[in-house]
């Protein structure tokens, strides 16, 4: 499968991780892989779509040569959806991929749902004014999730006709389940959800882990529980860390049907 994620700095961290994965897993998918970024630091979809990206493959320009367009928003949306028209643009993304990716065959869309700041409440600094600064990261989780949701909704209600559904990899869940079972002290390895991360927001080697399992899982299907401890070249996890993330993932993706999630 030929896919290209057309992103930001939270894209840029998961495509060598899940390069590895699936080289790991040995399958079909493994030997015939193309994982490509298309990414611009803090850009919102719309960005993307009016500028061409001159140092990488562009999601847009170059939508023939793949077969699958994972896509992202600028984060966090409570800042972003109301500036950036993100549903319309989403869709715009979604038949512009089914329209005439793989060579006019049709690219699937996957969106890729992200976070927001670990040091959001009471006392941010909130630069920029967002509307749920004030609310905790775990408060404000699921109302970011809201907001994915929406966008997915939208695209799945007014796709084209024959173009298959766009599925979403819930980054909001998947940080509340693995915030909470931090805090309930289940999570070995672990003990406070800023140990998956470089900074407020960007991830680091185990939180990169934990998200490109995700992706692993509902791009190609696989049972993220069944992947070997870990491809070489990329940091990794402590095996029982690593081992805990994966039925995690497993655990949210097979709850959440907008996932698709049916391991092979």
């Amino acid at each position: 499968m030929r896919v290209i994620h057309s992103g930001h700095s939270l894209t840029d961290p998961i495509v060598p991780v899940l390069d590895m994965m699936v080289a790991a897993a040995g399958q079909q998918e493994a030997r015939s892989r193309v994982i490509d970024r298309s990414t611009t630091p803090g850009s919102p979809m719309d960005w993307r779509w009016d500028h061409r990206n001159e140092y990488m493959p562009d999601a847009r320009h170059d939508i023939a040569d793949y077969d699958m367009l994972v896509l992202t928003e600028r984060a966090p949306l409570s800042n972003t959806v109301q500036w950036h028209d993100s549903e319309n643009m989403a869709l715009k993304w979604f038949s512009h991929a089914w329209n005439e990716g793989n060579k006019g065959a049709g690219a699937r869309t996957i969106l890729y749902a992200t976070w927001v700041h670990t040091d959001s409440g009471p006392d941010f600094d909130n630069p920029y004014d967002d509307p749920d600064g004030h609310l905790t990261f775990r408060e404000r989780l699921p109302l970011e999730m809201e907001r994915w949701q929406i966008i997915a909704d939208e695209v799945n209600e007014n796709r084209p006709d024959g173009s298959a559904p766009l599925r979403v990899i819930p980054g909001p869940l998947i940080m509340a389940a693995a915030h909470d079972a931090i805090a309930a002290g289940t999570a070995p390895g672990l003990n406070k959800i800023e140990d998956l991360f470089l900074d407020t927001i960007h991830l680091n080697a185990q939180g990169s882990y934990l998200i490109a399992l995700a992706h692993v899982a509902v791009i190609y299907g696989f049972d993220p529980r069944n992947l070997t401890n870990f491809p070489v070249r990329v940091e990794a996890p402590d095996p029982a860390t690593a081992d805990w993330m994966k039925q995690l993932v497993h655990d949210v993706l097979k709850d959440y049907p907008d996932a698709a999630y049916a391991p092979s």
